[in-house]
């Protein structure tokens, strides 16, 4: 009782503690969902369904990064080195409406490229039904920028709980559609339409509590913060298209190399992983608005505690939640849906999740270079992790099957947590593994 007790006073007093409990809610929600989804589709359809769905999903994911051109990482810094100046409010309002405007634009623009380009990616994946599912699913990147600019802005003013709240709704919606359209008549590839009903939900809740709050005030275009946010956005933007795509290239090259079926198999072991890399996104998403203002003001102490809090908490709840996916694996293929080949998933898993952990305590520090104001060397560590996943990937791949794209998966890990530590070392001036400033 008295542990409890000191928890629930922490969880009172102690905002970025209460910011992270929320964020941690809305990975509970979007892991269910994900579970959720694979084991319907997975049960209902089967592991050649699954495959054609996470495709689909796969490039939204990509062209999704293209769509926002790394306007949301502008948005996140721009909001949080205002949010502590009370007269800023006529900043942010311009700041924030230039980037809205400019998201809606380039939303429109890559819905409309990658439904034309559906049937490229076709032909590519050698599957018709991949195809139509990329052609449903482009319809939801008309609100996808427009999302990810509203929830970054969230982020830098540190309103995590309506950040947690809106990530969880999506996630639910997406889940909701999907498993609907899985259990109907209907083809598999039109569930990805709950990408579109989905955005459209996020984006009412966002506007509605930025109102509501009088967050959204002093809305002005304004030619400078166009040029700003399109300066950073355009160093910014490989950064996340290449991180994303390095989330996802693994699927996509086990589509062009292998069967749906083993598309199918692999995204299952993934989901776990994937779960699990989430938990420490939320950390990192918290921590990102805290360590740009740590890193304006100087306040090398915040950002010192910050890592050593990660060293400390961060590996060891990474093993035992590794630990929990395995089992869960073995639990859900041999009981759940038995007979749809869902162990064959495992090797691939334990290669994950290896190199995850071996990580893991940097994760959270994964965004260091962009918010410290350094995107293109984020760009950079990005374009080396993407590197080293798709050599590997590619050469193991035809030998070991879907275990070789898991291989180059879990070394981009460790390539991209190499690049972060020298460049954070160079460029930032923290040596991340003695935990100190070595410039200021």
């Amino acid at each position: 009782m008295r542990l409890i007790r000191a928890l629930a006073e922490r969880w009172r007093s102690h905002k970025l503690t209460r910011d992270i409990g929320w964020t941690l809610a809305s990975f509970a929600v979007l892991a269910l969902s994900g579970m959720v989804i694979n084991l319907v589709v997975a049960g209902v359809r089967d592991a050649s369904a699954l495959g054609v769905f996470n495709q689909a999903y796969a490039v939204y994911i990509i062209a999704s990064q293209l769509a926002t051109l790394g306007l949301h990482y502008s948005v996140l810094r721009h909001a949080a080195l205002h949010e502590a100046d009370q007269d800023d409010g006529a900043v942010r309002g311009r700041m924030f409406f230039t980037a809205a405007v400019c998201a809606l634009a380039l939303g429109a623009l890559a819905a409309v490229v990658v439904g034309y380009g559906a049937g490229l990616l076709a032909t590519l994946f050698d599957s018709e039904a991949t195809g139509r599912a990329v052609a449903w699913a482009a319809t939801g990147l008309l609100l996808f920028s427009l999302n990810k600019v509203l929830l970054a802005y969230l982020n830098g003013l540190r309103r995590m709980r309506a950040f947690a709240i809106l990530q969880g709704l999506r996630y639910l919606v997406v889940m909701a559609v999907v498993c609907a359209v899985a259990a109907s008549p209907l083809p598999i590839e039109t569930a990805t339409v709950a990408f579109l009903v989905a955005e459209a939900v996020t984006v009412a809740g966002a506007l509605a509590y930025l109102v509501r709050h009088h967050l959204a005030r002093h809305l002005h275009f304004d030619r400078d913060w166009l040029r700003t946010h399109l300066r950073f956005g355009a160093k910014g933007l490989a950064a996340g298209m290449f991180a994303e795509f390095n989330s996802r290239i693994d699927v996509l090259l086990i589509g062009v190399f292998l069967p749906d079926r083993e598309v199918g198999i692999y995204s299952f072991a993934a989901m776990m992983v994937d779960g699990v890399y989430h938990v420490l996104a939320m950390i990192r998403i918290n921590f990102n608005p805290v360590l740009v203002g740590s890193l304006r003001d100087g306040d090398h102490a915040q950002a010192t505690g910050l890592r050593r809090q990660s060293a400390r908490f961060v590996l060891p709840a990474t093993l035992a939640m590794g630990l929990a996916a395995v089992a869960a694996l073995w639990v859900l293929a041999t009981w759940v849906v038995p007979h749809k080949d869902l162990h064959e998933g495992m090797p691939s898993l334990l290669i994950l999740m290896s190199g995850l952990v071996l990580v893991s305590a940097l994760v959270p520090f994964d965004n260091l270079l962009m918010v410290s104001g350094h995107p293109g060397y984020q760009t950079l560590q990005q374009v080396i992790t993407v590197a080293a996943n798709a050599a590997v990937a590619v050469a193991l791949l035809p030998v070991l099957g879907i275990a070789g794209a898991a291989c180059g998966t879990a070394l981009s890990y460790l390539a991209g947590a190499a690049a972060l530590l020298v460049f954070s070392r160079r460029i930032v001036g923290w040596n991340l593994l003695a935990n100190r400033f070595e410039k200021t």
